[in-house]
C-alpha cells in the first residue's frame, strides 16, 4: 500500500490467529448487531433465489458474514489485501481440519435469527463455501480488486476495512467511491464503519501488541461521499454505542445506500 495508509501500519505483522483469538474467541453482543443488520438487509430486500453476486471487500480472516446472504446469492466473492489472512480464510473455505471455528456465528443466524434447527447449521456453512471464492484487494491499486473479479456486483458489504487503510476522510472518499464503481446500477452497498463526531479523528485498536489505527468516520462524511459525490441513494443510517469489550471498540455505524440507476 502507498504512504497514504496510516503511519507504522503494518499489516505485514498482523497475526490472524492472535485476531480471531481475541474478537472471535466468543459470541459478542457486536456481532449479533452485524449479523441482524445483514440477516434484515436481505430479508427485507430480495426474495429467495435472487442469483445475486455479492463482494465482501476487507473480509479479514473471517468467513461468517455471508451467512444471510446464501438464500439469495449464486456468487459470493471474498476480497482481502493480507495474505496470510486469505491463507486462513482459505483454510475454513477448503474445510481443512487446522481452520477456524466460526460456528457460534452461524448458529446464531440459523437458529436465532431464522429460527432453523441446529441441523442446518452445518449446511449453512458448507453452502457458504460452495458459493465462495477468494481473492486479493488493495484499495491503492487500480482496480482495487484481483483481476476477473472486478464485477459489477448487486451487492457490497464492507466492514472496518477502508477506514483501516486510509490515513484521512479525503483518502477515504476516494477509496470509497473507487469501491462504489463495482457495483451495478441500482446495486446495495452495505457499510460498517467506526464513527466518530470530530473530523480525522483516530482509533486506536491492538492485536496482541501490534498497534493498529483506523479514521474515525462522520455520519456527515458518510452523505457527502455517497449521496452528493457518488449520487447513491442512502436508505438507513444507524450508529450503535461500543460494549464494554473488547474494550478498545468505538462506536459502530451501519450504512444501507443504493446506487442510481434510470428506474431509481
Amino acid at each position: 500500500m502507498s504512504s497514504e495508509l496510516h503511519v507504522d501500519q503494518d499489516y505485514e505483522k498482523f497475526d490472524p490467529w492472535l485476531y480471531i483469538k481475541q474478537y472471535y474467541g466468543k459470541l459478542y453482543f457486536w456481532h449479533r448487531n452485524l449479523l441482524k443488520y445483514l440477516h434484515d438487509f436481505y430479508t427485507s430486500h430480495f426474495q429467495r433465489g435472487a442469483n445475486l453476486k455479492v463482494l465482501n471487500y476487507g473480509c479479514g480472516p473471517i468467513v461468517a458474514f455471508e451467512a444471510s446472504a446464501v438464500p439469495y446469492a449464486q456468487e459470493i466473492v471474498l476480497a482481502e489485501y493480507a495474505e496470510q489472512n486469505r491463507a486462513v480464510a482459505k483454510l475454513w473455505l477448503d474445510k481443512d481440519p487446522s481452520r477456524p471455528d466460526f460456528s457460534a456465528l452461524y448458529r446464531y443466524v440459523i437458529e436465532e435469527l431464522e429460527g432453523r434447527g441446529p441441523g442446518e447449521v452445518e449446511e449453512r456453512q458448507d453452502a457458504v463455501r460452495h458459493l465462495s471464492t477468494i481473492c486479493s484487494c488493495d484499495i491503492y491499486q487500480d482496480p482495487l480488486i484481483e483481476k476477473g473479479y472486478e464485477g459489477p456486483y448487486d451487492v457490497i458489504y464492507t466492514g472496518s476495512c477502508i477506514e483501516d487503510a486510509c490515513s484521512t476522510i479525503e483518502v477515504f472518499g476516494a477509496a470509497l467511491s473507487k469501491l462504489c464503481d463495482l457495483l451495478k446500477p441500482g446495486g446495495w452497498l452495505l457499510m460498517s464503519v467506526c464513527a466518530g463526531t470530530e473530523a480525522g479523528a483516530l482509533n486506536v485498536t491492538y492485536v496482541d501488541s501490534i498497534r493498529f489505527v483506523e479514521l474515525k468516520v462522520r455520519e456527515t462524511d458518510i452523505y457527502e461521499i455517497l449521496q452528493q459525490r457518488c449520487g447513491f441513494v442512502i436508505e438507513s443510517i444507524t450508529i450503535l454505542p461500543p460494549e464494554p469489550l473488547p474494550d478498545d471498540l468505538e462506536c459502530t455505524m451501519y450504512v444501507i445506500a443504493q446506487k442510481r440507476s434510470a428506474a431509481i
